[in-house]
């Protein structure tokens, strides 16, 4: 989506997943199986935005690589949330949560980037947005593969190896559609 809203964009993916990125519009590609991905990446410009989609270690280097005080934000899909509640309950998980997040945000603010966790929530507005980018052509839907319902302990097999290119499909009814 930021591709067809005009944004340059750069990913990490392993170097046999580089055409397919570049087939979806990625401008940049630095494959993370040469070794750190760290140092060429920062030898590109700084960063607007960086989604974190695999945590770990990532949140200490990435930050350095945002555009200091220009409303750059490091936005983390990895969060301690559901952690932090299965081991303290949900009112305790929540308050340690709420300080954690708290506390990186206040952390990287004053270097002057923004410390963002994504979640993910239903949304009409954004629905239908996204529905006018696929009928306009400018985003597309990928589906690796399709199983049938029959099938899901083998579409759970797929995704335990990982390394999806496009999204795994559990059809439910027979009919075809």
């Amino acid at each position: 989506m930021l591709k067809a809203w005009g944004a340059h964009v750069t990913v990490t993916c392993s170097q046999n997943a580089e055409r397919f990125v570049r087939d979806l519009g990625a401008d940049h590609v630095v494959d993370y199986t040469s070794g750190p991905v760290e140092k060429p990446l920062s030898e590109l410009e700084k960063f607007d935005l960086i989604l974190d989609t695999v945590g770990g270690d990532t949140e200490r280097w990435a930050l350095t690589l945002l555009k200091p005080w220009s409303g750059a934000k490091y936005v983390t899909l990895v969060t301690p949330f559901l952690q932090n509640t299965d081991l303290l309950g949900i009112a305790d998980g929540m308050m340690q949560t709420a300080a954690t997040v708290a506390t990186k945000a206040l952390k990287h603010l004053v270097k002057g980037v923004h410390y963002r966790w994504g979640f993910f929530a239903p949304s009409g507005p954004a629905l239908d947005e996204i529905s006018e980018m696929v009928d306009a052509g400018q985003i597309r839907a990928v589906v690796e593969e399709t199983f049938r319902f029959s099938q899901v302990p083998h579409a759970f097999e797929k995704m335990e190896k990982g390394h999806a290119r496009g999204k795994t499909v559990v059809q439910i009814s027979e009919e075809d559609s």
